[in-house]
């Protein structure tokens, strides 16, 4: 084959295949690129957003059941109000009485009751200050016979009278002088002590409190007061060389204490001297100087301007 003609084939070949490449282009158009995958231009939602949307749904529905339940339970309070309104004769006031229920509580004392009786303090007679027959009239007391059975005592010592000092309070407590007695058990130990108030004006006491004494308290081998007189009035001499006024005697007092006793960072917390009840008193006594001082149960010697009392009312 002459060198033209393959040549020439050659060339019709290459025209061929280059024909060929083009062949797509006129089947199928012009190349377009790829385009690219967008999750916001597809027609339907991502399962998340579904998900967020039946939770809203299904709280718009819990919340108008309940606002639907609420305005049904006013509705059946109301309609049972009108009910015990007309049943009653009449709507209620809302104000009647006191208590959670607006009834009155008690038989008396509310609105259209009669008024309740005075509480009975429980005085009882004392026709004399003498400790003889202070003692025969608290052994014959009420108060002593209750609660004899329960405590065990069947005697007691000689009664010691307490007398009220400081200001006045307007408690009677406070303003009233007392009488104190240990009582002893079968076997002579101290097992309780009794307080009474005494109102001298009207010849009277009562009852004011009870405390018991235990076999291992050293009190209970002493009768009250557990300082004697003659022991105070020899403090008295040791720490401030002074002697019992002439035409006097020592007499055991209590005062109301200052409130601010129970602090801790108060001077009142330090007192240790006591008088601060009948139970606790203090020896008061006269010196030969004609002031007054006072032993306590730690058994020192104090003026009046050392007291922890409180001010009283004018």
């Amino acid at each position: 084959m002459s060198h033209a003609r393959k040549t020439a084939r050659g060339k019709r070949s290459g025209g061929n295949y280059r024909r060929e490449i083009a062949r797509p282009h006129k089947l199928y158009g012009p190349y377009k690129p790829h385009k690219l995958y967008r999750p916001e231009q597809v027609g339907f939602q991502s399962p998340k957003w579904s998900k967020a949307s039946a939770f809203a749904i299904s709280c718009g529905f819990g919340l108008a059941l309940a606002v639907v339940l609420g305005l049904a339970l006013m509705v059946f309070i109301g309609h049972g109000g009108n009910v015990v309104s007309a049943s009653g004769g009449g709507p209620s006031s809302g104000s009647v009485g006191y208590g959670s229920l607006n009834h009155p509580k008690g038989p008396c004392g509310n609105a259209g009751q009669a008024p309740c009786a005075a509480v009975d303090p429980g005085w009882f007679p004392v026709t004399s200050p003498s400790p003889t027959v202070v003692g025969a009239a608290i052994a014959n007391s009420r108060n002593f016979a209750s609660m004899q059975g329960q405590f065990g005592y069947v005697g007691l010592d000689v009664p010691a009278l307490v007398h009220a000092y400081g200001a006045y309070t307007g408690s009677s407590y406070y303003d009233d002088d007392h009488w104190v007695v240990s009582v002893r058990d079968a076997s002579g130990m101290r097992c309780g002590i009794f307080d009474f108030v005494y109102d001298r004006a009207h010849q009277r006491m009562r009852f004011s409190s009870y405390g018991v004494i235990t076999s291992l308290d050293p009190h209970a081998r002493m009768a009250f007061p557990y300082t004697p007189s003659p022991v105070a009035v020899s403090k008295l001499e040791d720490q401030r060389r002074l002697s019992l006024k002439t035409g006097t005697q020592p007499e055991l007092i209590f005062f109301p204490i200052d409130p601010n006793f129970p602090g801790l960072t108060s001077p009142v917390h330090m007192w240790t001297s006591g008088g601060n009840t009948a139970l606790n008193p203090m020896w008061r006594i006269v010196g030969s100087d004609g002031q007054d001082y006072f032993v306590g149960a730690d058994l020192n010697v104090h003026g009046q301007k050392d007291l922890p009392i409180a001010i009283g009312q004018p």
